[in-house]
């Protein structure tokens, strides 16, 4: 009997302690990979708004010597994370084009998140990573590695950089497990009702953090731009902000791997959050639970474990149609938690009796 076998892409995410003349060279490197796709991107919309032609791929390679002489910090980087600029740029217009992404927008200093990718000439060790033009790093290896490492992007995060080693890892065909099948209906109120009952609290990290980010902000508001003072407090609130996120996160993968571990298949609402998000009262919310992320985690463990995951239309009336008999309520309004079937008499939760249908 022979197992067929299927590779992935693994990102292992390690945190950098780099000393102060290696962080300065990061966020050099950081900044011209920011420059550059900021300066291809303005070319390629000045090109097609002047002469209605696209400034393909191969051009924008062609012209990277050029464009180093005009600006010559950008020799500071090593060149082949300057040609990944280049493949990203391609690469977010090819997913504008085919509708999986919106328009590709300029990238912000301010935001501290810079990043670049080195393809080649880096070397991985227990105690550093070394990176081309800057060096041994240090950096914590809190786990192994897996696969084989192809490619590191090295990422800003406010006062902090981190290192990700992307691996192509080879795992066998997996075999549907032999466990239940279950509806998830996501909410707010509740994070998931599964149709046997089980509900997943919704921990509302925004909410909980919502207080000391406003009292942040408004410190942030008041100290003058440009002054060393403002750059210390931006650093403050990122780095609640990352907090926020970082439990969020958490909170997604430990829920996603539970799931993934106890049931066999499942079937999701296929939502429409962009559109979710234009309702301003329940947009924090929204955006707070992360639905998103959540289905983006709840596919990809699917695929590598071998659960089923079915996706229903967005349009499908599952909270409004008794599991019972059927029946379609067509008055059903969002604030009613409960209703009552006119057909059968059965009453419902509404959650619950959209992750039953």
């Amino acid at each position: 009997v022979t197992v067929s076998e299927m590779i992935i892409h693994k990102a292992f995410k390690f945190r950098l302690y780099p000393t102060e003349e290696q962080a300065a060279a990061l966020r050099q490197q950081g900044g011209n990979a920011r420059f550059l796709y900021n300066l291809l991107l303005e070319r390629r919309e000045r090109q097609y708004r002047e002469e209605h032609t696209s400034y393909k791929r191969n051009d924008m390679m062609a012209n990277l010597p050029s464009i180093k002489d005009e600006f010559p910090f950008l020799k500071d980087s090593f060149s082949q994370s300057l040609q990944q600029v280049v493949h990203q740029l391609h690469h977010a217009y090819v997913r504008f084009f085919e509708k999986k992404a919106d328009h590709p927008t300029f990238k912000s200093k301010h935001r501290n998140n810079d990043s670049f990718t080195v393809p080649q000439k880096w070397r991985i060790d227990k105690r550093f990573v070394f990176l081309p033009k800057i060096g041994e790093v240090r950096w914590k290896k809190h786990r192994s590695i897996e696969g084989v490492p192809k490619h590191l992007t090295v990422t800003q995060d406010g006062d902090r950089w981190f290192c990700s080693v992307n691996c192509e890892v080879e795992i066998q065909d997996p075999v549907v497990p032999d466990r239940p099948f279950v509806g998830i209906d996501l909410g707010l109120k509740d994070f998931a009702v599964l149709s046997d009952g089980t509900t997943v609290g919704n921990p509302k990290h925004l909410r909980r953090m919502e207080e000391k980010l406003c009292r942040e902000q408004r410190r942030l508001s008041r100290k003058v731009r440009g002054s060393r003072n403002r750059e210390k407090q931006k650093v403050r609130l990122q780095s609640i902000h990352r907090k926020v996120r970082d439990a969020r996160r958490d909170f997604l993968h430990r829920t996603t791997h539970w799931l993934v571990e106890n049931y066999g298949g499942f079937a999701v609402e296929s939502l429409n959050i962009s559109g979710m998000l234009r309702n301003h009262h329940l947009a924090r919310s929204i955006s707070d639970a992360g639905w998103g992320e959540f289905g983006r985690q709840l596919t990809y463990k699917s695929l590598w474990n071998g659960n089923v995951l079915v996706e229903v239309g967005t349009f499908f009336p599952s909270s409004r149609t008794c599991s019972d008999c059927g029946a379609v309520n067509q008055e059903l309004r969002l604030s009613d938690r409960e209703w009552v079937c006119a057909s059968c008499g059965c009453v419902h939760d509404r959650d619950l009796n959209a992750s039953m249908n």
